[in-house]
């Protein structure tokens, strides 16, 4: 056999060759590859995001309950009302308005609380007392530009407090001081007593 063999029927490939994948090794290839979605999140975002996808799928296969609540929500919405009236409770009994973990849990407790309001779409009593709550509180001192509610919902998580939202806590406490029975906190542990009364 001459040299003309040699190319056509060559033992091996040519290293110039182009080396062509049939489509089926490429498809396994492709759905072999790991997820790479989460790649450029950090662990804390992760983290939440896979958070926020099992609540969605929790909700949605919870049992709603007499008044329609969804039970697993209600039961998280009654949480963070206990705990809100128990913060109230701390501040109308000390002043809290400098301290950044006594703001930091009392904004992260009013995100939850609004989250857990418009996650509900059932009106009920209870909701409805909820929701009347919180209008109090984001309304406060009425007229103002910056209210309560604005800087609960701006600064949560924050590790510095601006002043304003110092006075504002500081005035509802000493305001509490001057005269417990009337005061806009015990108005506030008032509406929340009385939620957690009748669920009760």
């Amino acid at each position: 056999m001459g040299n003309f063999d040699k190319f056509v029927n060559p033992k091996e490939p040519s290293p110039y060759e182009k080396i062509i994948v049939s489509p089926i090794e490429k498809d396994k290839k492709e759905k072999q590859e790991p997820y790479t979605g989460l790649k450029g999140a950090t662990r804390p975002q992760a983290f939440a995001m896979l958070l926020a996808h099992f609540k969605k799928i929790l909700s949605t296969l919870s049992f709603k309950g007499k008044e329609g609540l969804i039970l697993l929500d209600e039961q998280h919405l009654l949480e963070h009302v206990r705990a809100f009236r128990k913060l109230l409770l701390t501040l109308s009994t000390e002043d809290q308005s400098h301290n950044p973990n006594y703001t930091q849990q009392l904004s992260t407790l009013w995100h939850n609380l609004l989250d857990d309001c418009n996650s509900l779409a059932a009106s009920t009593a209870t909701l409805d007392k909820i929701r009347f709550f919180i209008t109090q509180v984001q309304n406060y001192p009425p007229g103002a530009d910056h209210t309560l509610g604005y800087y609960f919902t701006a600064y949560a998580g924050k590790e510095w407090i601006p002043f304003p939202f110092m006075e504002l806590l500081q005035h509802l406490h000493t305001q509490h001081q001057s005269d417990k029975e009337h005061s806009t906190l015990s108005n506030w542990v008032a509406l929340l007593t009385d939620i957690l009364e009748t669920v009760a």
